[in-house]
């Protein structure tokens, strides 16, 4: 039960990496320094959406998915109301201008986590166990 849960925590950080990567590519987004960055990977990312991803992987793809954005866009309401580990340079996200609608866009992509992760280790589930 705890490898499940450390490899669902892996893949939302293996994912996230993956963002971050683009997100610095085309300069989407910005970390206000870079402790916040680890904060937003190992507390948000792998704890937060790792661990929710856990709980409801049993549920319906239906269910999966508004969880991740109902918890997503508490997250970036907390970022956008004081946290301000990370911002959106002239408060855009590709072709979304203005908070709210950044706020809306970003927290439905966070919804794909407990949605994509149950799945992928589905996929993956018997490699591990075979090496395991």
């Amino acid at each position: 039960m705890m490898i499940k849960l450390a490899v669902f925590m892996a893949l939302c950080l293996i994912g996230q990496l993956a963002m971050e990567a683009v997100a610095y590519t085309f300069k989407l987004w910005t970390y206000t320094s870079k402790k916040n960055f680890l904060i937003h990977i190992i507390l948000a990312v792998m704890l937060v959406f790792g661990v929710l991803s856990y709980l409801v992987s049993g549920m319906h793809w239906y269910l999966r998915y508004p969880a991740g954005v109902i918890v997503g866009f508490l997250y970036e309401y907390g970022n956008a109301s004081g946290l301000d580990m990370f911002y959106f340079p002239d408060n855009k996200f590709l072709i979304f201008r203005s908070k709210a609608s950044v706020l809306v866009v970003i927290s439905l992509m966070w919804g794909l986590y407990p949605l994509i992760v149950p799945i992928v280790y589905r996929y993956i589930a018997p490699l591990i166990m075979k090496a395991g």
